[in-house]
């Protein structure tokens, strides 16, 4: 698993490196809330 060119590594580096902003952030989380804050709602 993982990049299998030197494109897809570089795109892959790339994506690290975004930071997305708190309004896009608060949008996602309206789309997927998710379980509840971390690490308490993925305690078992």
């Amino acid at each position: 698993m993982g990049p299998r060119t030197a494109a897809q590594l570089e795109s892959a580096i790339r994506a690290a490196e975004l930071e997305p902003d708190k309004e896009l952030l608060a949008s996602l989380d309206e789309i997927f809330p998710g379980p509840g804050p971390s690490p308490e709602a993925f305690a078992w």
